[in-house]
């Protein structure tokens, strides 16, 4: 499914900052990354927050978020660049970004803006296509590319082994900059040995090469807990046509993970569940958690069917683990 997103202006939201919200839509599965930068560079210090994936009811299988980014009025009355990156797997290059800034006073002189700096992000593989998929995929992606004017984008891997990237993909973008995404297919047993992985972009505007390199993370590992809680009495009893299945994720770490549900122990694409984005449970080096939540109809609850949540996570000894429930089960 296509993805679309659209960075709108500024809305007040106190006397000395303004509000940006970018409004992403259309895409599908829900699995999606969204990140802000600030004059085309990342900017750990801003602060924002995103939605939780929803549902589009218009459209009955794609889904919806915000991101709202709170910036200084000052920042804003200056120029400054704020940049609305998405993250997800069915947009051809893997990204794709929306960039606003105020515009220019009436009558002002137009400047000549001079190309963004060159960006280089590297994509992990996630949980699902590494321990259940096995189809583990590393992305290199290349921003703000002022021209395809002498473009390389090269692969290298600390231990001997075949380096067989796709096809460079090469997109001009509504700015008139453009972006490239290379993807590498790696194994699962090179990414858990820790193995480090490195893309080496050159360009004809850049003094020396961009390096990145990624690898699986070291430090702790934490495996979660699940608890997959029933509907509520009241939501049996009333006159909606369905109930709420809700998975709770918690203490796990590191924060990638993936989330799936099936119907009779079976994968089913017909399934409408919603999950949060990973989040700290406490502040400093705490674990994380999430919910997800499954809505099923009456009548199949009511039938005994059998609902499972499961969870991806590499701390898992058996790297999944899962949770089934029915009307007919204990608890």
């Amino acid at each position: 499914a296509s993805t679309r997103s659209a960075a709108r202006p500024p809305s007040r939201s106190s006397r000395d900052s303004v509000s940006l919200t970018c409004l992403v839509q259309g895409f599908f599965p829900e699995d999606i990354s969204v990140q802000w930068m600030k004059n085309h560079k990342p900017d750990e210090s801003l602060e924002y927050i995103t939605t939780p994936t929803i549902r589009d009811v218009a459209s009955a299988s794609n889904f919806f978020l915000y991101s709202k980014l709170k910036v200084s009025k000052a920042s804003w009355n200056s120029g400054d660049t704020y940049t609305c990156m998405v993250i997800h797997e069915a947009l051809q290059m893997k990204f794709t970004q929306r960039s606003i800034s105020k515009p220019p006073c009436p009558g002002a002189d137009e400047e000549t803006t001079s190309p963004s700096d060159i960006q280089v992000f590297l994509v992990p593989p996630s949980p699902a296509a590494l321990y259940v998929a096995q189809n583990p995929m590393l992305t290199c992606l290349v921003v703000n590319l002022p021209s395809d004017s002498g473009l390389q984008v090269v692969w290298s891997r600390e231990k001997p082994g075949s380096i067989v990237p796709e096809p460079l993909i090469l997109s001009e973008q509504f700015n008139g900059t453009f972006t490239a995404s290379s993807s590498m297919p790696i194994f699962t047993r090179d990414w858990e040995a820790g193995e480090t992985f490195t893309c080496k972009v050159e360009h004809s505007e850049l003094p020396s090469s961009l390096i990145k390199s990624i690898s699986k993370k070291p430090g702790r590992r934490s495996g979660p807990g699940i608890y997959l809680l029933r509907p509520h009495n009241e939501e049996l009893s009333s006159s909606e046509d369905s109930v709420s299945l809700t998975c709770l994720v918690q203490g796990f770490f590191p924060e990638d993970i993936s989330v799936q549900w099936m119907k009779n122990h079976k994968p089913d694409e017909s399934l409408e569940f919603i999950t949060t984005p990973t989040i700290k449970d406490g502040a400093g080096d705490s674990n994380f958690f999430l919910y997800s939540k499954l809505k099923v109809s009456k009548a199949s609850w009511n039938s005994g069917d059998v609902y499972t949540c499961m969870v991806i996570h590499e701390a898992l000894q058996m790297k999944f683990t899962q949770r089934s429930v029915s009307k007919d089960s204990g608890k």
